[in-house]
């Protein structure tokens, strides 16, 4: 009788210990994900700058965008005065184009930069501003704001994989400074995919323009980041900073 009874609380215990194993895989096999600052923002936005008829959350243009011959509505700018909306309703308008010839070398990697485009934003959505500050990672970003995109070719002289996340610093006249952890946004294709040994990688860099600088731009000091192979030892220390005029 107590060997019957013994079993029994066995089978009951070994029971329980699948549900419990069952319930932990189950809540383990999808963990929950770390929401980012930006997206908690975004869920309990109420979009107080959106248009009417906008519940989605995507932008659309307005009648008059519709009607302006400098309206880009798919594809890309392709010269200075056009202008074109991000689906949450950032407005990014060309207002400049300076063009560069000039080549940073640092070790065994050519950067070859070829054209800095002068970007006026207006954000015409919460989302639009919410997404701007976390993606130049600056809290105090308005909703108008001047970026430069900079246009560049990055050269891999060596036997083996470059990886590297691009420009790391950009110096204003100024004396104003940008990093990659505020106002520098790179291309993520350097840092994912690199350049492959004797190749070249057509990229860009984002950086935010300071207020007081958007009127005297007529050279930048930049710096390029460390770069690394596929398994990630370092083979070029950051480059030294060079002035890039225009």
């Amino acid at each position: 009788m107590q060997r019957r009874i013994g079993w029994l609380l066995a089978t009951i215990i070994g029971i329980v210990a699948i549900i419990v194993v069952l319930v932990l895989y189950r809540s383990n096999g999808q963990p929950t994900r770390v929401r980012t600052m930006a997206e908690v923002n975004l869920k309990h936005n109420k979009q107080p700058f959106a248009k009417k008829g906008s519940d989605d959350g995507k932008y659309e243009p307005t009648k008059k965008d519709l009607a302006n011959k400098n309206f880009v509505q798919t594809g890309q700018i392709k010269k200075v005065g056009q202008y074109q909306i991000t689906e949450n309703g950032l407005v990014q308008k060309w207002v400049d184009s300076k063009k560069v010839n000039q080549t940073i070398t640092n070790g065994t990697l050519d950067y070859k930069i070829e054209q800095i485009n002068v970007i006026k934003n207006t954000a015409r959505t919460q989302n639009a501003l919410v997404s701007a500050r976390h993606t130049l990672n600056d809290r105090n970003i308005s909703d108008k704001f001047t970026t430069l995109v900079i246009n560049y070719r990055v050269t891999n002289n060596n036997a083996v994989t470059a990886i590297t996340p691009g420009i790391t610093a950009v110096k204003y006249p100024g004396s104003t400074t940008m990093s990659a952890l505020s106002g520098i946004y790179n291309d993520g294709q350097l840092n994912t995919a690199g350049v492959v040994p004797y190749s070249t990688v057509v990229t860009t860099t984002t950086v935010l323009v300071p207020k007081k600088d958007v009127a005297n731009l007529k050279s930048l000091n930049v710096q390029f980041a460390t770069v690394k192979d596929s398994a990630g030892n370092e083979i070029e220390k950051p480059s030294a900073v060079n002035t890039i005029t225009f």
